[in-house]
């Protein structure tokens, strides 16, 4: 099991990133959000990240276009993608991400699903 310590959020519902940014904490993480595809390829291009939580339906565009973008350039970095339609996550993990979740999600659902991708959570 790895520690996640680093995790970017990609989503552009502000609540979103606060609350799950709130219960990676507890487990040691540093977190930083981006709101649209444009900010989180800013992001990802300063630093690396354990884990990308991304929202598939951004303000500017689909979320499912920056994972290639990250597992070409960050392959140990793992992407959980999210959205409220439930449907959406065969084509999120065709295109390469780690997991799929859909929102609302609880934090069990969270902490499972990372367990499951080997962190310990």
């Amino acid at each position: 099991m790895k520690a996640i310590r680093k995790v970017l959020m990609i989503d552009d519902e502000r609540e979103i990133c606060v609350l799950l940014c709130a219960m990676l904490k507890r487990s040691g993480a540093q977190c930083r959000f981006a709101h649209t595809l444009e900010q989180g390829r800013d992001l990802l291009q300063e630093g690396s990240f354990d884990a990308v939580f991304l929202d598939v339906h951004l303000p500017d565009g689909l979320g499912y276009d920056l994972i290639p973008n990250i597992k070409t350039t960050a392959p140990e970095t793992t992407c959980i993608a999210m959205s409220a339609i439930e449907g959406e996550g065969a084509r999120a993990q065709e295109l390469g991400a780690d997991t799929f979740i859909s929102k609302p999600f609880d934090r069990a659902s969270i902490f499972d699903r990372l367990r499951e991708l080997g962190f310990s959570a």
